[in-house]
């Protein structure tokens, strides 16, 4: 009981994983969705794209294979961005904090993601049209249809986050300036 199992061990996010496929076997999607996006903020996206380390500390894998984890999560998360009113984290009062965020790839996402969670506000520069990074413009559309990395990004910004784009940090805007005017 007081074990971790070794995808959960694995996983760079850490992500519960054990506890995400109980609820999933139950039929709890709404409560898999919590669990995974306590630790992951693109889930539909990683679902896609994860290299699926998890699966290779999976325990079933000694019995006859892993447990398709990567595609739970993608399941979970599509289920719940296809819904009516997909899942939004409850963010903490906001601590009167702002923060720049320079890019808006998956790191600058998340980072925005869990900030704005926690009651700061962020703003996220980058120097691209549309937010997404690589996902956005290295990624082949077959992997990732854009249509889902738009959807996870825009619950990113009901959330309260703002996306500058077009703006080179350094050109149009200096580092001085974000300074002067973020925390």
């Amino acid at each position: 009981g007081d074990c971790l199992g070794p995808c959960h061990i694995i996983c760079p996010a850490q992500m519960n994983i054990p506890l995400m496929i109980r609820q999933i076997a139950a039929g709890n999607l709404c409560d898999a969705i919590i669990t995974v996006k306590k630790d992951i903020a693109l889930p539909a996206v990683l679902g896609r794209i994860c290299p699926k380390p998890c699966e290779r500390g999976c325990r079933r894998a000694a019995l006859d294979e892993a447990v398709s984890i990567c595609l739970l999560k993608r399941y979970v998360a599509d289920v719940d961005l296809e819904s009516a009113n997909p899942y939004m984290s409850d963010c903490q009062p906001s601590q009167d904090r702002k923060v720049a965020i320079v890019g808006a790839g998956p790191s600058g996402l998340a980072a925005a993601y869990y900030l704005q969670q926690a009651g700061v506000a962020c703003t996220v520069f980058d120097d691209h049209e549309k937010p997404g990074g690589m996902l956005q413009y290295a990624v082949p559309q077959a992997e990732l249809p854009r249509d889902v990395l738009d959807k996870e990004i825009a619950l990113i910004e009901r959330l309260g986050v703002t996306f500058k784009g077009n703006l080179r940090i350094g050109a149009q805007v200096s580092l001085e300036e974000l300074r002067k005017d973020f925390d």
